[in-house]
């Protein structure tokens, strides 16, 4: 097997394994790179067609891209819900629930007392979900930050932690509580802006609100 025969073999396995992503950011970023791979494969054997449509492939892919990084145009809204008996809340709630276990496995709606229910839209699509309570002295404990994994990218919690005035009174809020029960939570939360949370057992997590 020749070295070029290698490069169509890894090219043909990174198209493969991007669509197996549950991310949309994953499935472009592998893409792009399967596609470029399969451009230069082409190249080198003097195939242009294989060439030229991988190319193409490869700029739409950087096009997307582009469009989920932060600033990009995209319709965002965060939306209330008044109860948590809601209908669609309980049935989102249930259709998520083995990918909610992975970073929050205590969570339980029917064990919080009084809580402010909040869904992300993403171009009108409900695709995260924020629960948490009023604890008092001006601290919002943030009991679910969820989003669903085919726009796991950031933008949607950093829209929440920039927008939350929407929908919490801003003179109630001082700063957020999170706790973090697995490694991947912890890491989402620094990336956030949370900080281990003084005067609070270890796995608590605070950021300021303003």
């Amino acid at each position: 097997m020749t070295w070029i025969e290698i490069l169509g073999y890894a090219a043909s396995l990174l198209v493969a394994l991007s669509l197996s992503m549950k991310s949309v950011a994953r499935l472009r970023a592998l893409n792009l790179l399967g596609a470029l791979v399969f451009a230069v494969y082409g190249w080198l054997l003097d195939v242009y067609p294989v060439m030229v449509v991988n190319a193409y492939i490869a700029v739409i892919n950087i096009v997307f891209l582009l469009k989920m990084q932060p600033g990009r145009s995209e319709a965002f809204e965060l939306l209330a819900i008044a109860s948590p008996d809601n209908r669609y809340l309980r049935r989102f709630l249930d259709f998520h629930a083995g990918d909610i276990r992975r970073f929050f496995p205590r969570f339980s709606l029917d064990e919080l007392s009084d809580p402010v229910v909040v869904f992300i839209l993403r171009d009108m699509l409900p695709v995260g979900l924020v629960i948490g309570r009023h604890t008092g002295q001006g601290t919002f404990t943030v009991d679910l930050d969820y989003v669903i994994p085919s726009h796991r990218d950031f933008r949607c919690a950093e829209y929440f932690y920039r927008s939350w005035q929407t929908v919490l009174d801003r003179a109630e809020v001082v700063r957020f509580l999170a706790r973090a029960e697995v490694e991947v939570h912890r890491k989402y939360l620094r990336k956030m802006g949370f900080k281990p949370a003084e005067g609070e057992a270890p796995g608590w997590y605070e950021r300021p609100a303003g």
